[in-house]
């Protein structure tokens, strides 16, 4: 855990420092754990209670993905939107920053609203109080039958969780702790308010594990100046790390950064968790109505009992007992005894057209059943294909691309517009003599490459027989042995076989390629096809300039 009590002191001096005095103007959502306060300088401060990635710092950035405002939102604008942050300060040696901001009350009358932020991970809260300190409102309520230690909802005064650790500043006690001989990180971490592993164990390490030299490190990290530094997945407000440093100007800075990898990474694994699972649930379904189909097709082809029991009972009129529900009757077609199952109250022939009307419907439904096989085999086909798409993409933007492509297929609901069409993410490679070699790796971005991007005499590329990428040399000139290697090599590479040997891969001109009407995906038909077999060699793939 890199933020902690003493990284929150830190900021909060930083925070005030540049937003003393000045104006709240707009309060946005972005999501349902995200806020962003826009001030009246260049700077906004953003606030997360997002279970894995809470945190509060300024940002520079322009964001414009925002979401429809939810209650809360709305609250925070009612009580702080136009309000005078008069200042910044952190709470209880903890993970906690108290915001003092003075606005206009319902009547009109100038007051103090304080806003608590609560970066407690999981626990994460925004707590919005009044200017006796009672809660008017919090993110997050916790009522007393919750079997909580603390209780947050509106109407009760805000109180400050207590755990009886020694203040990281009362320097007497924590050096009468440190002198301990078995003194160990997780000792530092349980009996110091707001110190966190990380702090601990680079404390323990720099003392070397010797319990004189302990309180002497501990003094002199507790003083240090603020140098923000980040190495690999951790940062803090000084430096603690051996390599791989990489320092900023400042926390918020360092923040901003951090948690924009961290924010992307996140909001890949959703996106590919949720198309992931959205697929292989339309895929199942499919199968399962496949096979349904299928035995009611058998059913349908199985129909001509109907019309023998029709015969039958037209053929051998007086030998039907009007007393009985059921006659046996000998088909000669059939070469045995069937059973009949008729109405007593209707004449034979009114018995006869029953079974010759059932007849006739199963075989109008034998056309039906066969299309719907058609059609749920295509889609089979189309889910399998974008599986393998989601599965070899890990971009943002290309996951992003599939989830519009299935709203624009109606399989997702439609999303409100954003503007203007964005052009498809495509890959863009450079071979060794300077050719542009551009790459699709979902639908969307193969319809745009192959139907939009390339021109007629442009050279396309494509694994044989399978599903996979389109390739397009951006090029009308005659291509050299080595262009077609490396367009090939990237077909081979982005399909099924990139793991195989001797990969077929067909090459054509544009101008002879057609979509497949009807089609779902990105399916072409093409002729006047050249096949050229290639091992598929990332290493090759790597060599090459990508644009």
């Amino acid at each position: 855990m890199s933020i902690d009590g003493r990284f929150i002191e830190k900021l909060a001096q930083e925070i005030d420092s540049k937003t003393r005095n000045t104006r709240i103007n707009k309060i946005s959502q972005l999501s349902r754990f995200d806020f962003l306060f826009g001030l009246s300088t260049k700077e906004s401060l953003y606030l997360s209670l997002s279970t894995s990635l809470a945190r509060v710092h300024l940002v520079a950035e322009k964001y414009n993905n925002l979401v429809n405002p939810g209650g809360f939102c709305m609250f925070l604008r009612k009580y702080l939107e136009k309000g005078i942050i008069l200042g910044v300060t952190s709470l209880n040696n903890d993970r906690i920053i108290e915001l003092r901001i003075s606005n206009r009350n319902e009547i009109g009358d100038l007051t103090e609203y304080f806003m608590i932020i609560e970066i407690f991970g999981r626990y994460a809260n925004l707590i919005i109080l009044d200017n006796q300190r009672t809660i008017i409102n919090a993110f997050k309520h916790i009522h007393p039958f919750e079997g909580a230690d603390r209780t947050i909802y509106n109407g009760i005064k805000y109180t400050l969780p207590d755990d009886n650790r020694i203040n990281p500043r009362d320097f007497e006690n924590v050096k009468n702790l440190l002198k301990k001989a078995d003194i160990t990180q997780q000792d530092l971490v349980s009996n110091i308010k707001g110190i966190s592993p990380l702090f601990a164990k680079a404390v323990v390490e720099k003392a070397n594990y010797q319990p004189h030299r302990m309180f002497e490190v501990y003094y002199e990290f507790m003083n240090m100046s603020v140098n923000p530094t980040k190495a690999n997945n951790k940062f803090y407000f000084i430096d603690l790390f051996k390599s791989d440093q990489i320092y900023f100007s400042t926390l918020s800075e360092m923040l901003e950064k951090h948690f924009h990898d961290e924010s992307s990474l996140e909001r890949v694994k959703q996106v590919h968790k949720q198309l992931t699972t959205f697929i292989k649930n339309n895929l199942e379904k499919d199968l399962h109505k496949l096979e349904k189909l299928k035995k009611d097709l058998n059913e349908a082809e199985n129909n001509q009992i109907n019309r023998i029991k029709g015969d039958l009972l037209l053929q051998n009129n007086n030998l039907i007992d009007r007393n009985k529900s059921e006659v046996k009757l000998y088909s000669y077609e059939l070469e045995k005894e069937v059973t009949i199952e008729i109405d007593q109250m209707a004449c034979p022939i009114d018995n006869a057209n029953k079974y010759f009307n059932r007849y006739k419907k199963q075989k109008s439904a034998i056309k039906f059943i066969e299309n719907q096989m058609e059609l749920t085999k295509k889609e089979v086909s189309y889910f399998r294909d974008l599986l393998e798409q989601v599965n070899s993409n890990h971009n943002l933007k290309d996951l992003e691309e599939i989830q519009e492509e299935l709203i624009n297929n109606r399989y997702l609901p439609k999303k409100k517009s954003k503007g203007k069409s964005r052009v498809p993410n495509y890959d863009i490679y450079y071979d060794e003599l300077g050719f542009q070699i551009v790459v699709g790796k979902n639908n969307l971005q193969n319809n745009y490459v192959t139907h939009k991007l390339a021109k007629k005499d442009y050279m396309w590329f494509h694994v044989q027989n399978q599903t996979g990428s389109h390739v397009v040399v951006m090029t009308g000139d005659n291509l050299d042995e080595v262009t077609i290697r490396a367009a090939a090599n990237l077909a081979a590479f982005n399909s099924k076989s990139k793991n195989s040997s001797s990969v077929p891969i067909d090459y054509t001109k544009v101008k002879h390629i057609k979509k497949i009407p009807g089609e779902f995906g990105s399916f072409v038909s093409y002729t006047n096809q050249k096949t050229i077999y290639i091992d598929p060699d990332q290493e090759q793939i790597k060599k090459l300039r990508k644009g």
